[in-house]
């Protein structure tokens, strides 16, 4: 089976395994991902050696994030986490999230303009969350063609019904991440490994 860097395409090395994750590294770029190991078995509904979705949870709550984190985790998807709106961009920057449930109101940037940037620069689908509404969020998010506004407390249901939308849309136009990454549209600064 090959796997590909999802950055630039390259095939990939297996760089190990640990937590039911299988980890690659790509001997171009020098990029590490991870894939749940449950996705390389074949089984209905998902090909084999499919990665697993990438989605990123941005909220200034830890209660909030974990409790994502886990309702995601249990969907098949790969979960990054961000504290604050300067962590969600250095992270996106390393990880091109398919997918990025965002908080409106944390600490600087704010969800808005983590919500502009990304959608600039990398294409995510974007799913925004708030304690607080009123009609002019809802125009924004609008304009910035979100997926959904979700209202806290939502549901599980609202959240994964969101993600499910937003997956649906990633497959709509699934060279969108790729126009995005290397065409004519400029990439976040790439962060060094740790």
């Amino acid at each position: 089976m090959n796997i590909c860097c999802p950055r630039c395409g390259s095939a990939a090395e297996p760089a190990g395994h640990e937590d039911g994750r299988a980890y690659f590294a790509c001997p171009v770029c020098q990029r590490v991902f991870s894939a749940e190991l449950a996705s390389f078995a074949p089984h209905a509904g998902r090909t084999p050696g499919a990665l697993a979705t990438r989605v990123m949870v941005v909220d200034d709550s830890d209660e909030m994030v974990g409790l994502l984190r886990m309702w995601l985790e249990d969907e098949g998807c790969e979960v990054f986490t961000a504290l604050s709106g300067r962590d969600a961009l250095d992270m996106a920057a390393t990880y091109y999230p398919d997918v990025v449930f965002v908080d409106l109101i944390m600490p600087h940037p704010d969800g808005f303009h983590v919500c502009e940037h990304l959608r600039q620069r990398l294409r995510p689908e974007v799913i925004l969350m708030t304690g607080v509404t009123n009609p002019e969020a809802r125009r924004r998010g609008s304009e910035l063609g979100v997926v959904a506004l979700l209202e806290k407390p939502f549901s599980r249901d609202a959240a994964i019904g969101a993600y499910n939308t937003a997956v649906e849309r990633c497959r709509r136009d699934p060279l969108s991440r790729l126009r995005a990454h290397f065409g004519g549209v400029p990439r976040l600064p790439r962060l060094p490994l740790k």
